[in-house]
């Protein structure tokens, strides 16, 4: 184990080694059905759903395996198994055997994987923070994973140049150097023995704990509506409106994202900053999705390009304080029996919530043009809003560490 004031350093650099290489298969994976094999529309939708449908049944079913066993030797574990998927595809490519059917049974491994350790590590992190307090570690490793994502996707935009099989190997070679920072962190302190419940007993307690919270299921809500409503519209109508009424390619659509992501990463940084002075942590995050649903509407006039960049980055504010102030929430209040089952359902409102989202944004999309797609979205949310803020505390709340 590393001495006491590297543990978080430890955990960050195995948080990196997870996050780069998913940063690689969000442009690789696409870019091999899409271009490589030169699939259709309904093909590349099919197999971005077989990537993302696992965490929908895995979620639940790893926070509830993390809560009852030790999230360090698991994460272990999923970092080891997390290796195969891309060292088995990039031999695949190396012997000029890849098709279809293989990219979707990578996409089920890979998303079902990935499902299992995001609640584990979730759980893991109040064992690491306690020399830099579980708000600032929670807005650090918030901007630590955006950061991480994007310089993957820097690293995958070489595909048309270096080929697939590099990046393959580099996926499997970062994840595998992140067990070694996993392995050295400390195990988290045991729970209180617990009787041998089912999995859909286990995770009934788990949403029975957040509907009891008063702080933390107008924060799950919220989540889940961020998930369908911004998510959605966010991943299937923006790249229609970047084609279809600006006329751009790849670049553009390229302007748009970073403008998103890189605020996210500079306002979960500046949290980062001052996060134990914070209290009213509700307020923030009813601002926050407010800012998103007004954001939404406006990108939904179309206005100029460079204004539709402008709103992108921030509506990546907003999306910046809301995930970071709505994980510290949960991650505070949370027990520490249900910490995991808790994260989980935290992380299944964006991860079931957007492929929801994406299908309503892309069904109203066809039948009543771009603007709908987006204007729905943003007045459904803003109802949501209201709803929370009139029948819950979130607005007076106060959540300290």
């Amino acid at each position: 184990m590393p001495p006491h004031n590297l543990v978080f350093p430890a955990y960050l650099a195995g948080l990196a080694a997870w996050f780069v290489p998913l940063g690689i298969q969000m442009v690789l994976f696409p870019w091999l059905v899409a271009v490589v094999l030169r699939m259709d529309a309904f093909a590349v939708g099919l197999a971005q759903t077989a990537i993302m449908a696992p965490s929908l049944l895995f979620l639940p079913l790893g926070g509830s395996v993390a809560d009852r066993g030790n999230p360090r030797r698991l994460l272990l574990l999923y970092h080891l198994v997390y290796a195969a998927p891309p060292l088995a595809l990039a031999l695949v490519l190396f012997a000029d055997g890849l098709s279809y059917p293989l990219l979707i049974a990578y996409a089920l491994a890979a998303g079902s994987i990935s499902a299992f350790a995001v609640p584990t590590r979730d759980a893991l992190l109040p064992t690491v923070a306690d020399k830099v307090g579980l708000p600032r570690a929670v807005a650090l490793a918030t901007a630590l994973q955006f950061g991480g994502q994007l310089i993957g996707i820097a690293c995958a935009s070489l595909a048309d140049r270096s080929g697939a099989v590099p990046l393959l190997l580099l996926q499997a070679a970062l994840v595998l150097l992140g067990s070694a920072a996993v392995w050295r962190l400390p195990d988290p302190a045991p729970h209180p023995p617990t009787q041998n419940r089912s999995f859909w007993r286990s995770m009934a307690e788990g949403v029975a704990a957040a509907a009891k919270s008063d702080q933390v299921w107008p924060v799950l809500l919220l989540n889940f509506g961020v998930g369908v409503f911004y998510v959605g519209p966010f991943m299937a109508v923006l790249p229609l409106a970047v084609r279809d009424h600006y006329h751009g390619g790849a670049a553009d659509l390229a302007y748009a994202n970073l403008a998103f992501w890189a605020a996210t990463i500079v306002a979960s940084i500046a949290f980062a900053a001052f996060a134990r002075r914070l209290t009213l942590r509700g307020r923030l995050i009813g601002c926050a999705v407010t800012t998103g649903a007004v954001v939404l509407a406006l990108l939904a006039s179309l206005p100029a390009f460079p204004l539709f960049v402008a709103l992108n980055f921030v509506w990546g504010i907003g999306a910046g304080i809301t995930m970071t102030q709505s994980r510290t929430v949960v991650q505070i209040v949370a027990a520490p029996a249900y910490r995991a089952r808790l994260m989980a359902l935290f992380q299944l409102g964006l991860s079931g919530g957007g492929p929801i989202g994406a299908f309503l944004a892309g069904s109203i999309c066809a039948i009543w043009g771009i603007q709908a797609a987006m204007a729905i979205p943003a007045i459904a949310m803003a109802l949501l809003i209201v709803v929370v803020l009139f029948r819950s505390r979130l607005w007076t709340m106060r959540t300290t560490e």
